[in-house]
């Protein structure tokens, strides 16, 4: 097929996928769409494509592996195990340090939304010590999600490592110097706050933290020895039993179990598939030429992670456009970047439910949040630009 009409099909799924998740529609779906418009000119590759993508080990242990992780959220949460955590921790903390702890911990939730969880909290603690309702909604949404650079169960994190074929955890070595970057640059917001002591003993019930740090205790040895999938196959029941075991509640071992975010798995898999089958990778390179790599993936993935408001679609429509010349610095660039543009997008759903929460001014609020954010982008182009 004429590679210019392959381009122009190829921007035009591009456009709709995104048009589609900006509009809140089913992120799978909207995959499927954008694939099954890929490759409506040689419709002949889209069965064998699509049983391909369906019988793959290894996108089915994926589909299963994010469902899992999302019921241990909803089931962590729902059991109280959470609540209880944080009354453990009130007790032991200081104003300044539980408004970094309490949405760092509860960052661990990847649910839609998430923040909304901790921002009682932290807009109670962040009164205590006179931080504006501005710097609260900042604090609150940075440590919510900087820890899924380097959180082993982030779905974002897994799917890259099983696009890119690089292992989860030397990715999360690569990463971490950002993220200790990031999460200094969030302490600057409250270093200047008094370190008032919480008023209580040292007695607090932190028994909630083992279901959330079972499942990594388990995966992380297992995975040196059988396989990363198999590992987290095996880690995340035992993480949902321990849950459910210790819950005062009668709480179902299925809740949260999620068939759209497995959905959204599978047409992130048959997106790539089909772009590969299409022979994108090796056409992209020749029309894009004219940018280096360096310049093109950060801009690109920051720009895409701000209109798509969703970090998984980020990585799962950009990787495969540049899966032909993608090294490990050049995935961490494109992850960090699209990272940073997704934390920020006004479509962001933790921004628009906490806005209601905190209630700053807007403008106010991105005054302080893309100083920072642009900073951690320019720094991981330098940091590992310097060794592509």
């Amino acid at each position: 097929m004429n590679e210019a009409i392959t381009m122009a099909l190829f921007i035009a799924s591009f456009v709709a996928i995104i048009f589609l998740i900006a509009n809140r529609k089913n992120f799978g779906i909207a995959m499927i769409i954008g694939s099954l418009l890929l490759s409506i000119a040689n419709v002949n590759k889209i069965g064998e494509v699509f049983l391909n993508t369906i019988t793959d080990f290894r996108v089915i242990a994926l589909m299963i592996i994010v469902v899992l992780i999302k019921m241990l959220a909803t089931i962590l949460e729902d059991s109280g195990l959470i609540k209880n955590l944080i009354t453990g921790m009130e007790k032991k903390l200081s104003s300044r340090g539980m408004l970094i702890a309490i949405p760092s911990i509860l960052g661990l939730l990847p649910v839609p939304g998430g923040a909304l969880l901790s921002a009682p909290i932290v807009y109670e603690q962040g009164k205590k010590v006179g931080m504006s309702s501005e710097k609260m909604m900042v604090v609150n949404l940075w440590y919510r999600h900087i820890g899924f650079l380097v959180f082993p169960l982030s779905t974002s994190l897994i799917l890259i490592s099983e696009l890119s074929n690089i292992n989860i955890y030397k990715l999360i070595i690569l990463q971490s110097p950002i993220f200790l970057l990031s999460f200094f640059v969030g302490y600057v917001f409250i270093y200047k706050y008094k370190n008032n002591k919480m008023e209580g003993n040292d007695s607090g019930n932190l028994k909630g933290l083992i279901p959330i740090i079972l499942p990594i205790s388990i995966a992380i040895p297992l995975s040196f020895v059988i396989s990363i999938y198999a590992s987290y196959l095996i880690a995340l029941p035992a993480g949902i039993i321990a849950a459910v075991l210790m819950s005062k509640k009668k709480i179902s071992f299925f809740k949260g179990a999620s068939l759209s975010l497995a959905l959204a798995i599978f047409g992130i898999m048959f997106f790539k598939n089909i772009i590969i089958a299409m022979g994108i990778p090796r056409i992209l390179p020749e029309y894009l030429n004219f940018l280096q790599p360096i310049i093109l993936i950060p801009l690109l993935s920051f720009f895409i992670g701000i209109i798509t408001a969703h970090n998984l679609a980020a990585v799962g429509i950009l990787y495969p456009m540049f899966s032909s010349i993608m090294n490990e610095q050049l995935v961490i660039i494109l992850f960090i970047s699209s990272f940073m543009g997704y934390l920020i997008s006004p479509l962001h759903l933790c921004i628009a439910v906490t806005y209601e929460y905190f209630k700053p001014k807007f403008a106010g609020f991105y005054r302080l949040i893309l100083p920072p954010s642009l900073l951690i982008l320019i720094a991981t182009i330098i940091i590992y630009g310097i060794l592509v």
